[in-house]
């Protein structure tokens, strides 16, 4: 067995020998490996390596030269010849292979400049941006330094492939069977358009078949199954206001009615109507790092229920939701589509007006739902995280972790929690004309849709989520994965009967497709293990989840998912 001994550096004059020591992480008497060594020296894949020192700051020609100068006993001793040489500025960027995408979209996303030292850790990250878009197949960015060692510059050329990445939905299902409404036929036609441009819809020649390269986003989405259902969504998001800095502006107006399938003006109607608008502001930060991202936005909805029984602590009357909302993220994930490697974490905190404290009236004991819930008082607080794990050297092979937690208060205990923003539990989080406003339905695979929770939605809820990843395709015009998960969650209809490891537990298979006209859809077969708790109205119902499991130990649910976060947290 031979290890490694002595190492020596010469020629280096911008670190000295004893940083370069601590870099190369390699001890005399540390049992010798070749690959090892070639890894410090040469671009190891966490940036962590002599090569990647000298070249995130400029040394775009710098050399080492490894020689075994000779072996005393068992050790090999080395000698690290170094060549530094010259610190290369940038002098132009090139951009090749946009079709669609205008050049000034892909430019501010780039974090080399021309006059910039050369930084290598500047590429990769501006290959993560690119990728982020979303616009460009990931399997095909390239990136050609092309040095000029005459004048100590080099150009570098960013070479993009266009992928489609406008969405079409349209479908028809069934779905909306509940304790209140039979089941139906549900269509469903959306327009996603991802990469879009508002300054070219009065050009001729942009409209092919629609204006786009500008990189907006604009969604339009409508959902009907006739006289029972409908629903409609409008939203615009433009990624940099103003064009010079990477702050966002999105607005959105929603409207959805369901009810018996009589009009409103009908004294037979009984349905719930909710009409929704806002507008919010993101902004990219610096401080910690530039990974993270700040977003606030206004909103306001109107609620109109009548005798409807989705939501049973309050079936009846009108109620005001205006709010405020404070996203804070940070995102290193390496792709939208199939992250290979990095980890997103969110607060989210979202809170009323509190209403008291300008009327005075802090006791709601006695009063009417109505005059309880004409003005909604509330604040909701949520923290999740997800990390992505490369468990093989080409990264194909990946663990999915993530975990969620959230809880809604109230501001005085005798008006209580607000009937609307709870949360439902179960399922696939798609439900058909279920998934309406007032209710973050979250899914749990391996059981009935929102079968875990209270008939009202509970304010409480945890859950945890690991997947097993591993692609069949990476082709951006179809991507494939299979995945294997195990997930526990639940939720709670009070702090007190809070317990975060009171779950229940499921594991299962599933496949995901990625198809650019349609999104991200899905298939699981999950298994529940646990019997849901007495405030879930399915406790112990006859032919469910509860009678299964207590005969064979599990309950066998197929689930299928449209979209990339429907149904989580």
């Amino acid at each position: 067995k031979y290890y490694f001994g002595d190492i020596e550096w010469i020629g280096n004059t911008k670190f000295r020998s004893s940083y370069l020591d601590t870099v190369l992480g390699i001890k005399r008497g540390d049992i010798y490996n070749k690959s090892l060594i070639e890894k410090r020296l040469f671009m190891s894949e966490d940036g962590r390596d002599i090569s990647s020192l000298y070249m995130d700051r400029g040394y775009l020609f710098f050399q080492v030269i490894p020689v075994e100068t000779n072996v005393s006993g068992n050790h090999i001793n080395y000698q690290m010849r170094v060549i530094e040489g010259k610190e290369a500025r940038v002098r132009r960027i090139i951009i090749s292979g946009n079709t669609k995408t205008n050049d000034h979209v892909i430019r501010r996303e780039i974090r080399t400049k021309p006059g910039d030292l050369f930084n290598r850790n500047d590429i990769i990250r501006t290959q993560r941006e690119l990728a982020q878009l979303g616009f460009f197949n990931e399997q095909a960015f390239q990136v050609n330094p092309i040095p000029n060692p005459a004048d100590g510059t080099v150009d570098i050329e960013y070479v993009v492939e266009e992928k489609s990445s406008d969405q079409i939905e349209l479908s028809g299902g069934y779905g909306g069977a509940s304790a209140v409404s039979k089941g139906r036929i549900i269509g469903t036609l959306g327009l996603t358009f991802n990469n879009f441009s508002t300054k070219n819809i009065f050009k001729k020649g942009a409209w092919s078949p629609l204006p786009g390269g500008d990189g907006q986003r604009l969604s339009i989405r409508a959902q009907s199954n006739g006289r029972y259902y409908q629903g409609y969504n409008f939203s615009f998001t433009e990624p940099w206001l103003g064009g010079k800095k990477p702050n966002s502006l999105t607005y959105y107006i929603n409207h959805t009615a369901m009810g018996n399938g009589y009009l409103p003006t009908n004294d037979a109607y009984t349905g719930i109507g909710i009409t929704g608008t806002g507008i919010g502001l993101g902004r990219r930060k610096k401080i910690p790092d530039d990974y993270f991202t700040a977003y606030y936005e206004f909103s306001y909805q109107y609620y109109d229920v009548n005798e409807y029984a989705y939501f049973p602590i309050f079936n009846n009357g009108y109620a005001n939701d205006l709010a405020l909302k404070y996203v804070l993220q940070r995102s290193s994930v390496s792709a939208p589509i199939y992250p290979q490697s990095g980890s997103n974490i969110t607060f989210t905190a979202k809170s009323s007006l509190p209403y008291f404290l300008f009327n005075g009236n802090k006791d709601f004991t006695g009063l009417s739902d109505q005059e309880k819930y004409k003005f909604l008082e509330y604040y909701k607080l949520k923290f999740t995280g997800e990390w992505f794990f490369p468990l093989t050297k080409d990264k194909k092979l990946v663990l999915m972790s993530r975990f969620g937690f959230s809880y809604m208060g109230a501001y005085t205990a005798s008006r209580g929690v607000t009937p609307f923003e709870r949360f439902s539990l179960g399922g696939s989080g798609l439900s058909g004309v279920n998934q309406l406003g007032g209710r973050e339905i979250i899914a749990l695979r391996g059981y009935e849709d929102n079968t875990l929770s209270s008939s009202g939605g509970d304010p409480i809820i945890a859950k945890y989520t690991l997947e097993l990843r591993y692609p069949i395709s990476l082709n951006p015009s179809a991507t494939f994965f299979a995945l294997a998960f195990a997930e526990a969650g639940n939720t709670y209809p009070s702090f007190g009967r809070f317990n975060p490891f009171n779950v229940k537990r499921s594991a299962g298979i599933g496949i995901r497709v990625f198809l650019p006209m349609f999104g991200m859809l899905g298939l699981d077969y999950g298994l529940g293990f646990d019997k849901l708790d007495t405030w879930s109205p399915n406790a112990g119902a006859t032919g469910g989840s509860d009678e299964s499991i207590q005969n064979r130990g599990f309950y066998p649910k197929l689930s299928f998912t449209i979209g990339m976060n429907l149904g989580e947290l």
